[in-house]
């Protein structure tokens, strides 16, 4: 049972699927609270529940009663049944409003059909509410945009959407005053969706969201016991004393535009040729030529650098040969020189004899030209002061370059504003990053590199929000919170793709290379490293129509999926609906608690080989005390790394300490932390070993690696080239391997596991619909962890008629309250939804795919209670053209009687390895 566990894993080998949850946990909390509801919105929620069950009983009452409708044509005139029932029973069947005329007409009809009476009174009583609905709508409004006023006028609120757009905070302080002039009301649906992103969503970025990390246990020592008492009450989870002490604004400059400068300043020969050069990669040599990786990255604006790489071959005469050799890690080029001005020396010659050194030195000019020989960066990439690292180098070369010295001073600047920015108000935030702005834009350009014309907005900063305190996470999660985790980590390794992805490196590698292989260069299999995980996403379903296309030893993964495919579809109804709970939700599937107990015993040898460990974000529903798990991302420390230096210092030697325990007693783990320029991949070392471009700055060389076939275990593995020794690279960046070079794609993706999706299991059924057809995704639990939640996708003809009728049902100072009841009754939709955007066909190319999904609108709540969603409903839906996906909120944070901020733990867990005998 996976608790909390302080101690050393025991032996590895022995049977059994180990499973143990971290010590300690990541919390992610809304800096501001969702509002409580006032007695007026509480009102017109009550008002709209009674409408919507009216309907969802009409809607249920229609079909019987077009039966009812057919069956009574012998009982009347065939006219009447003509121009009154037939009229009447396709209104039903549409889901239309009946003309007044024909029900005008109905003479003794629900006399003689008594369901026709009772739709009528249910009817009656419809537009009842209606009328009451009208006259409480406006003071819920306004007790709802008086709601919306108090948030913004919230500083973090402010200071958040301050980085995000000028025109935002100004459509923000707007609304704080209470405006109510035509533009405020234009700009409000923009607004209320930003104020509830920092009041019901946990993604960290500026004020919205502040990041912490606390002990899970009582007593995190070793031989403590583990926490085995209940859960504390579950609204906890929400309630203000989480970030009862200080916040801390982390902020740093944009790596992209660090290194986008340092790579144009180094375009000088006075300032490159002073630091030591290397070779770009190793050489793969071949009749007489050799062949380098080179990096071409490209600086296009935005978070991240574009990375970019090419192949480069060229003749291998004794100059380059001795010069790869010599170069392996950087070296002066003053002792380059020497070194081949006297290797090109004639036999006998003096020193200054043949002309040796002006040739050596015109030879790696031309190699640098080329980009085969490449300067050490004056700034190591994970530094934490660049600007003033960059400034303090510049100022060497003052004497002969007074230009330098001056550049040296604006880069100061640029790094003295972007630290007070943590301090400045709001009202500031907007004239700070112009000016900010304005400055790079300019330094840029003053270096050779302008900005391209068609650059994404340059983004000069981050900003992070930390509690800087460990959180009181105790009790939190209780003993069943992490038993059910553990029986789910099987379940998530089978529907990883990343064991898939592993296969299929195996697969290619042994193709290439042959059983037992060896390659001594691993950049050369960068790239079949990426097709590899680009094959595996084509076939991530193990769909049998695929077979042909299977990595080697995955049939067992697809029968084992099989069988639990099978094993919900036992528990389906005659219909192929799944048997609702009496209790429960008829949209919800239980998984066989069973089988899951026993998953992991079951899962194949090579799956379970390597340990494991994955990244759990999770939320508990007050309401139910149901455990949602928001994502399944691959562990090792990775979504704490980019916190832990703001933090208190034990949360790094906690996440360290449990890297360690995590691996297999005797492993040696290797750290790789590439920069790509993305801020959010700047974290400290957390094992003693790292991985880098030369080994004067981290303990292992690129160069010192190789990856072979173990046939022993018949995984492609790391290892360094000396010894022998194989590896554990660990990756703990957010930033996408896909957006990082290629040449390290094989030690990024040694472990990859961490790509989950629970989708294909949680049943699916159509739902007919104005405009086409929706498609209904069930809950999917195990015991009281769900793992997917109810999700209705709507195509784009769909989501055109359900505009069209909030549209049409929006009259002056009134909201859709009717089609919004209407549309829930139709679809069982919940009162309160997150809107997510639909997902774009994949195009089988993993970059293009993963930028696509970033250019997606954000998910964010529409509470269908209340009536400032209600009237902004339309507007956002104009936002998912292309269709949306429509996912309950659990939790949901509307209706409330007392505020509460959104609040999500991420917990990891660790399985241990399991050796083949």
């Amino acid at each position: 049972m996976p608790h909390p566990d302080p101690q050393p894993h025991p032996t590895p080998g022995t049977d059994g699927y180990r499973v143990r949850s971290a010590p300690y946990a990541l919390a992610r909390a809304t800096v501001l609270a969702h509002p409580a509801q006032h007695p007026a919105p509480a009102a017109f929620r009550d008002l709209l529940a009674r409408l919507h069950r009216l309907d969802t009983e009409m809607a249920l009452t229609a079909a019987p009663l077009c039966d009812d409708l057919y069956a009574a044509r012998d009982g009347h005139p065939a006219d009447f049944h003509r121009d009154v029932v037939l009229p009447l029973r396709r209104a039903l069947h549409n889901g239309r409003e009946p003309r007044p005329a024909v029900l005008a007409r109905l003479g003794d009809l629900p006399d003689r059909l008594p369901r026709l009476a009772a739709w009528l009174t249910l009817r009656a009583d419809r537009d009842t509410l209606l009328t009451a609905l009208d006259a409480a709508t406006d003071p819920a409004l306004d007790a709802e945009r008086a709601a919306l006023a108090a948030l913004c006028r919230e500083p973090a609120l402010a200071k958040a959407t301050a980085l995000t757009s000028a025109d935002l905070l100004r459509a923000v302080n707007r609304a704080a005053t209470g405006a109510d002039d035509r533009r405020a009301r234009k700009e409000e649906p923009t607004v209320l969706r930003y104020a509830l992103r920092a009041s019901t969503k946990t993604s960290p970025l500026s004020w919205f969201t502040a990041v912490g990390w606390g002990p899970l246990t009582a007593a995190p020592t070793p031989g403590a016991a583990p926490y085995d008492g209940p859960a504390r009450p579950v609204t906890s989870w929400g309630a203000a004393p989480l970030l009862d002490g200080p916040l801390r604004s982390v902020v740093t400059a944009n790596r992209t535009l660090t290194t986008a400068l340092t790579l144009a300043l180094l375009d000088a020969p006075h300032r490159r040729t002073t630091l030591p050069h290397r070779i770009t990669s190793t050489a793969r040599t071949a009749g007489g030529r050799a062949a380098y990786s080179r990096d071409r990255p490209s600086f296009a604006g935005g978070r991240y650098l574009v990375p970019g790489e090419d192949e480069a071959e060229v003749a291998f005469g004794g100059a380059l040969r001795l010069l790869t050799g010599l170069a392996e890690n950087p070296v002066p080029l003053a002792e380059l020189t020497r070194h081949l001005a006297a290797a090109l020396r004639p036999a006998g010659a003096g020193d200054d004899d043949g002309g040796g050194g002006g040739r050596a030195a015109a030879f790696l000019d031309r190699l640098a030209l080329a980009g085969l020989l490449v300067p050490q960066d004056p700034v190591p990439p994970q530094d934490p002061a660049p600007l003033r690292r960059l400034a303090a180098w510049l100022r060497s070369f003052a004497p002969g370059h007074p230009q330098d010295a001056q550049r040296a001073d604006r880069i100061a600047e640029l790094d003295s504003l972007t630290a007070r920015f943590a301090t400045t108000p709001a009202a500031e935030r907007p004239d700070r990053l112009t000016d900010l702005t304005r400055r790079w834009t300019a330094e840029l350009a003053a270096a050779g590199r302008p900005v391209p014309t068609a650059s994404a907005p340059l983004t000069v900063l981050s900003e992070d929000v930390v509690a800087p305190r460990p959180l009181a996470l105790d009790g939190f999660l209780a003993a069943a919170d992490h038993e059910a985790l553990g029986e789910v980590t099987a379940l998530a390794e089978l529907f990883d793709l990343g064991h898939l992805v592993r296969r299929t490196v195996r697969d290619r590698f042994v193709e290439r290379y042959g059983p037992g292989g060896r390659c001594a260069h691993p950049w050369e299999f960068g790239a079949d490293v990426t097709a590899a995980w680009e094959s595996a996403g084509r076939i991530a379903l193990l769909d049998p129509a695929d077979r042909d296309a299977f990595p080697s030893a995955t049939e067992p993964l697809a029968r084992l999926r099989a069988e639990i495919a099978d094993a919900l579809r036992d528990r389906s109804g005659p219909s192929g609906h799944h048997t609702p709970d009496p209790v429960g939700d008829p949209d919800e599937v239980l998984l066989p608690a069973d089988t899951l107990k026993t998953l992991g015993e079951r899962l194949p040898a090579p799956t379970v080989e390597r340990p494991l460990s994955y990244a759990y974000f999770l939320q508990r529903d007050p309401a139910s005390g149901l455990l949602a798990v928001n994502h399944v991302y691959g562990g090792w420390g990775r979504f704490a790394s980019r916190f832990l230096d703001s933090l208190d210092p034990r949360a790094t030697a906690e996440v360290s300490r449990q890297i360690r325990r995590g691996l297999a007693p005797g492993a040696r783990p290797a750290q790789i932390r590439p920069v790509g320029g993305f801020n959010a991949n700047l974290h400290p070392l957390l094992v003693p070993d790292e991985i880098g471009p030369d080994r004067h700055r981290t303990p292992i060389s690129e160069t010192d690696l190789e990856l072979v076939h173990d046939e022993a275990t018949d995984q492609v593995r790391i290892r360094l080239r000396a010894t022998g020794e194989p590896l554990d690279v660990l990756y703990p960046g957010f930033l996408a391997p896909v957006l990082l070079p290629a040449r390290i794609a094989a030690h990024l993706g040694d472990h990859p596991g961490g790509v989950v999706d629970f989708r294909p299991l949680a049943p699916r059924r159509a739902l007919p619909a104005p405009g086409g057809t929706v498609t209904l995704s069930s809950r999917l639990r195990h015991r009281h962890v769900v793992l997917q939640r109810r999700r209705w996708l709507l195509p784009p003809a769909v989501v055109a008629r359900l505009r069209a009728d909030l549209t049409a049902d929006t009259r002056p100072g009134r909201v859709p309250a009717a089609a919004a009841a209407h549309w829930r009754a139709l679809l069982g939709l919940p009162e309160q939804i997150f809107l997510h955007p639909l997902a774009g066909a994949p195009t089988g190319r993993a970059t293009e795919d993963f930028l696509s999904r970033l250019a997606r609108p954000k998910p964010h709540l529409a509470d269908l209670g209340n009536a400032l969603h209600l009237r902004c409903l339309a507007k956002w839906l104009t936002r998912h053209t292309d269709g949306v996906v429509l996912e309950e909120a659990l939790p949901a944070p509307g209706g409330l009687n007392t505020p509460a901020r959104a609040v999500e733990l991420v917990l990891e867990v660790y399985r241990d390895g399991r050796p083949a005998r």
